[in-house]
């Protein structure tokens, strides 16, 4: 399965969800990502880089799934690869 690198530009931590942006920052590719998909890595922040698979849209939503995503650290060090 297609992995992607992005960053989390948006979310509810409180509800444990958070929008991630892949590209820079006009770029529309934009995936979900819910607290439960997040399989290592820290606290889920804004500004975080994460590594996930493209899931599918499920019935009722707009943005495509990240399953299986790590953390890999934060804005600079997805920057910097």
């Amino acid at each position: 399965m297609e992995r992607k690198k992005g960053v989390v530009v948006h979310g509810r931590p409180d509800q444990g969800w958070w929008f991630v942006r892949v590209g820079d920052t006009s770029s529309l590719e934009t995936y979900f990502l819910h607290i439960s998909n997040i399989r290592s890595g820290t606290s889920c922040l804004t500004g975080c880089a994460v590594e996930f698979e493209v899931g599918p849209i499920t019935f009722g939503k707009t943005r495509p799934l990240a399953l299986k995503a790590d953390i890999i650290g934060g804005l600079t060090d997805l920057v910097a690869q």
